[in-house]
């Protein structure tokens, strides 16, 4: 099926001063240069399509609001000069060239219907297939089909530009979700902690980590037994925080005066650390009331601040406690509150339903608004011959 005129082309004795002309003086946009030699593939091709042998050429596609201008300057193949002062009656174009969907249909419907062509259709570029025949008057007509292409003026080889585009595009932004995906899941391609990483990190863990000597130890056992138990999976960290009455005994030169200030700069100072080792955080948020359920343990039902943060797996969650910027900042978050921390299996994570049906719902309209102006753009651009028009 036809889908109307893609561009007309113009043969010139210089390539510059057409640009001259039509780019500088004109104003159509430059879109794609090209050329060829006489003894390259290239002109073997040409000469397949335009039945000259030999030919070598300069060329551009200019384009104006709905119309390619396809321009060459021939340096071999025996180009003949034409009457700079022509009536407007004489010859001069060198063909029309018509966008088709389906080459080879066209070919076989025009052929039949006793067109003469000039060979058969061919391969020019990837995605783009043409064949060159002629009218009833002798003015050769181009059937062209560029792969991807929509409106019918847009040129071949910004049709294969663009589509060369899309693959690139599409294959940067699938490597850049895999190796998301990579990071954020290193059980796909990382062993769980061995004894030895153990030791070295839980090394640095005393190294860096600042608190009282006792509660440094306990926190290293607990650190050290939650580690050997490694299964590589992402971990999810539930903090829960109880705010001090008063401060605790903070870092000298600190001067802050209320515990919220003193956790607001430990959170400050981590988030930084965390995200570098691809954690974040789920939720987070101030409690409304103490436990809506009772327990007999002291202070069980009085919690003020919930944060839960994702680890990609315990290796990472405990190179970031061993990290030595991170030591420093706990007494801040020691000082401000009681703290319980608790890492959980990754089993349920549901995003916050509203962005998720608003996402889809979102998606679905665009999908639908980009078929249905694609199916309007087709309606618009295609073009029928007069003795098949419905």
């Amino acid at each position: 099926m036809i889908l109307g005129i893609n561009h007309v082309t113009l043969s010139v004795p210089s390539l510059d001063a057409a640009l001259d002309f039509y780019r500088g003086l004109l104003g159509l946009e430059l879109v794609a240069r090209m050329s060829w030699d006489a003894d390259s593939k290239m002109s073997r091709t040409a000469s397949q399509v335009m039945g000259v042998a030999g030919t070598a050429a300069d060329a551009v596609h200019l384009r104006a609001a709905n119309l390619v201008l396809e321009i060459f300057e021939f340096r071999a193949g025996e180009p003949r000069a034409q009457d700079p002062e022509r009536p407007v009656v004489d010859h001069g174009l060198t063909h029309i060239c018509l966008a088709v969907e389906d080459l080879d249909q066209e070919y076989r419907r025009l052929k039949n219907a006793g067109m003469e062509f000039l060979g058969a259709p061919v391969t020019v570029a990837p995605g783009v297939r043409s064949v060159y025949g002629r009218d009833p008057f002798g003015n050769v007509v181009e059937l062209e089909e560029a792969t991807g292409r929509v409106v019918a003026s847009v040129s071949a080889l910004e049709a294969v530009k663009g589509r060369v585009f899309d693959v690139a595009l599409g294959i940067v932004c699938a490597a850049v979700f895999l190796a998301f995906v990579l990071w954020q899941t290193p059980s796909l391609w990382h062993d769980p902690l061995t004894p030895a990483e153990i030791d070295h990190y839980t090394a640095r863990l005393e190294q860096h980590v600042v608190l009282p000597a006792d509660e440094k130890a306990a926190f290293i056992a607990r650190v050290r037994a939650w580690a050997a138990a490694d299964d590589g999976r992402p971990v999810l960290l539930v903090n829960l925080m109880r705010y001090r009455d008063t401060l605790s005994a903070l870092p000298p030169g600190s001067t802050f005066s209320t515990p919220g200030e003193a956790n607001d700069y430990y959170e400050q100072r981590v988030v930084p650390l965390a995200l570098k080792r691809g954690e974040y955080p789920l939720l987070g948020g101030g409690a409304q009331a103490q436990s809506l359920t009772a327990s007999d343990a002291e202070d069980a039902n009085r919690w003020e601040r919930v944060v839960v943060m994702r680890a990609p797996s315990r290796r990472a969650f405990i190179e970031f406690m061993a990290d030595p910027a991170y030591g420093p900042a706990i007494p801040y978050k020691m000082a401000a509150a009681d703290v319980v921390l608790i890492p959980i299996d990754s089993e349920m994570v549901i995003p916050d339903l509203r962005w998720l049906v608003g996402g889809l719902l979102a998606i679905l309209y665009l999908a639908i608004r980009w078929y249905r102006s694609a199916r309007a753009l087709r309606r618009a651009t295609r073009f029928q011959p007069a003795g098949e028009i419905s």
